[in-house]
């Protein structure tokens, strides 16, 4: 029994009354879980990997529709198709089903005409015998007839695909039409009963040390663990134990965590990661960048990024949250022997993508990674994500410094602050993917961190020379750098009207000899650490973006306003029909838009958020108030801290201003990334609106509901994609 309790003693130490709050927020919590991964469902048992983004087949009345080249899932008893029609009344539908292989035969099935919704979008569900469980597929085509004119749901495509392409009355088109396997009626299954077919389907295209066994050790074990270690680092941080230790153990917690995202997340389902991965193979296979001309003759892909990309059915599998990735063995052991017999160039790429804009510098961070890595693009972009992984890592580390810097008499605030980071679902996805996104982030924390520490200290030789590059060189890794500049310079003059000695003449000169040297190296090396044209946000070039802002100061507040508030009479509509874009923008794709932002939290989860993110700024005045005689000596601090968020937040929203309407919202809550150092603070802050005693405890709750949060996106982007 001795051991045993020494043994709980170590695990549980620290502040009791931190493991007190965080049990009972954490058991309601677990419970969820446990229903969503217990609960029956839907499932399919396969699908064909093409999502419906749009109905673009058109079939005249008895014009069959082929599609060969199929593989059905034993188990399988319904095919399911989406189609549109011109008016409600569907016309009916006749289904031929042949099946390949010994004992080929053709099946029939037909669905009676039908009355269809207002949008005239329905599903076409045809049944055929059941497929004998046992079997893994059966190859088979199949043609569709229509008693009228209908469109079927698919993606279209630049060209005709291969002799596996659909026809239209014999004619190949250019184009995939979607079909979903389904089991017979009515039958459902929970996450959990299915957890073996899961779990091998998600290891696939992966390297070779990826198995099912590595899922049943981070799901049961590795990630279970890094939240009690998270729970333990701030029970040891209010109890008072040296936070230098402390440091470490987040950067490993936090990087542990990124690093499951990286496994977890298929690959490329990312945003934009098939060209941030291509711009570092460009790097080491033709040592230069992307070409920035979109004329350029060059190919957007190399060659063996290009097959993988199409044996993995991205071009027909990465937009439409009802797609699913390729699940059969099969599907990677026929990339594996293309891969073999083709030995497919890395080297003749190197054209013009959405991610040439950058500069190189996050890219050269991942070249290492890619060199080591085996031939396989997933080996190479498994690596690569799990050093993006550690830069991820910085940004927790850099808040923790800087939390610390601003109060290092509460050291619980800095690791709850860090923490918050590290599990923010959002962050930890982008954090374990190929995006440079990763890179500016962890830059911008680090200069907030100088910035508040140059305010508070004044400024070094050593240290101002590090400002000063580092404030040229976030630019070049990401133009979004540019929103912290005003913040920047409002930092220089209160820090000057600090500390304005003649001691500190040094420092300032140190700060100006940094950016001049890294200014006078960027344009030594313009070829290469280029700062980007483009924003880097898909709205053109930073420059002409912010341009359009400062010729319409007046439209440009009014598109703020619209983001945040409801349009006023005077102003101009800038998102016609677009919903409220602030609960788009910085809830759900702030805090859980997966993959290529088309998985996604329930409803209910985004609303409790919101309702949170309300509530911060109310508590937050009454935390000012509660602690006056605190923060009034760290006015300006406090004022610098607030004034990043913003900074950043009307940056790239200049970046997308325009003056007309968009049918759509193109911004991202990513994008407010390079400020999450100083959220967290802040959130942290907030939390004494309660007083010193349950601030703790709060904190301790919240820092649980991060960690659910976090565990569940995992979870709802393993299901989404594999189940």
């Amino acid at each position: 029994m001795r051991p045993l309790r020494r043994f709980r003693a170590a695990v549980f130490a620290g502040d009791a009354r931190v493991w007190r709050a965080a049990s009972l927020v954490a058991l309601p919590l677990i419970v969820l879980i446990g229903v969503y991964c217990l609960s029956p469902r839907d499932y399919y048992t396969g699908t064909n990997s093409v999502e419906a983004d749009g109905y673009i087949l058109q079939a005249p009345a008895g014009v069959p529709v082929c599609l060969p080249g199929l593989h059905i899932p034993g188990g399988t008893a319904r095919l399911r198709l989406q189609l549109l029609t011109s008016t409600r009344a569907r016309p009916s539908l006749t289904l031929a089903l042949t099946l390949r292989g010994p004992g080929a035969h053709t099946i029939y099935s037909r669905l009676g005409p039908t009355t269809v919704p207002a949008d005239l979008i329905s599903a076409a569900e045809f049944s055929i015998p059941p497929l004998p469980s046992h079997i893994r597929t059966r190859p088979a085509s199949l043609c569709l007839t229509a008693a009228g004119v209908v469109n079927w749901g698919g993606t279209p495509l630049a060209q005709v695909p291969s002799s596996t392409s659909p026809t239209l009355g014999g004619k190949p088109v250019s184009g995939a039409i979607a079909v979903r396997y389904q089991p017979r009626a009515g039958a459902q299954r929970s996450y959990l009963s299915r957890a073996g077919e899961i779990l091998r389907r998600a290891s696939l295209f992966r390297p070779g040390f990826v198995g099912p066994w590595l899922y049943v050790l981070m799901f049961l074990v590795l990630l279970p663990a890094l939240a009690l270690a998270a729970v333990r680092c701030l029970a040891l941080a209010a109890a008072g134990r040296a936070p230098r230790r402390l440091a470490g153990w987040l950067f490993l917690i936090a990087a542990l965590n990124f690093a499951s995202w990286a496994l977890i997340t298929p690959a490329f389902q990312a945003p934009d990661e098939v060209d941030h991965f291509a711009y570092t193979q460009s790097l080491v296979e033709r040592g230069e960048a992307p070409s920035r001309n979109p004329a350029a003759p060059l190919a957007r892909w190399s060659s063996s990024e290009s097959l993988a990309l199409q044996d993995m059915s991205f071009s027909t599998d990465h937009q439409v949250g009802d797609s699913r990735a390729p699940w059969l063995p099969s599907q990677e052991a026929f990339y594996d022997s293309q891969l073999a017999s083709l030995h497919p160039p890395a080297s003749d790429g190197g054209g013009y993508e959405t991610a040439a804009t950058h500069g190189p510098i996050y890219y050269g961070a991942l070249a290492p990674a890619y060199v080591l890595a085996s031939s396989s693009t997933f080996s190479q972009l498994t690596l690569m994500r799990l050093t993006s992984a550690l830069i991820g890592a910085l940004t927790v580390l850099f808040t923790f410094l800087l939390a610390r810097e601003l109060a290092p008499g509460r050291p619980w605030l800095a690791v709850l602050a860090a923490l918050l980071v590290a599990f923010e679902p959002m962050y930890g996805f982008i954090s374990g993917s190929v995006n440079n996104d990763v890179g500016v982030n962890a830059g911008a924390a680090a200069l907030e961190l100088l910035l508040i520490r140059m305010l508070r200290r004044g400024v070094t030789f050593r240290w101002g020379v590090l400002t000063g590059g580092l404030l040229i060189l976030l630019p070049i890794v990401k133009g979004t750098a540019y929103s912290l500049y005003p913040v920047a310079g409002i930092a220089f003059l209160l820090a000057l009207w600090r500390h304005h000695r003649r001691a500190d003449a040094a420092g300032w000169g140190g700060l100006a000899l940094g950016a001049a040297a890294v200014a006078g190296l960027s344009s030594q090396l313009s070829g290469v650490f280029e700062p980007p044209r483009g924003s880097g946000l898909g709205a053109g070039s930073a420059a002409s973006a912010t341009g359009v802002a400062l010729e319409h100061p007046l439209g440009y507040l009014g598109y703020v306003w619209e983001v945040f508030l409801p349009r006023l009479s005077f102003m101009a509509p800038h998102f016609e029909g677009a919903g409220y874009p602030a609960f788009a923008i910085f809830v759900e794709r702030g805090w859980g838009a997966f993959g290529w932002y088309d998985v996604l939290f329930p409803r209910w989860v985004f609303l409790v958020i919101f309702a949170a993110m309300i509530l911060v700024p109310l508590l937050g005045i009454l935390a000012a108030r509660r602690e006056w005689a605190f923060v009034r000596p760290r006015l300006p601090e406090a004022a610098l801290l607030l004034l990043m968020p913003i900074a950043v937040v009307a940056g790239f929203e200049a970046a997308f201003y325009i003056t007309g309407s968009r049918p759509f919202i193109p911004e991202f809550g990513r994008y407010a990334f390079p400020a999450i150092g100083p959220v967290a603070v802040l959130v942290v802050a907030s939390l004494h609106a309660f007083g010193r005693r349950w601030a703790l405890l709060s904190g301790a709750g919240l820092l649980v509901a991060m960690l659910a949060l976090s565990y569940a996106g995992q979870l709802l982007t393993m299901t989404r994609f594999y189940a």
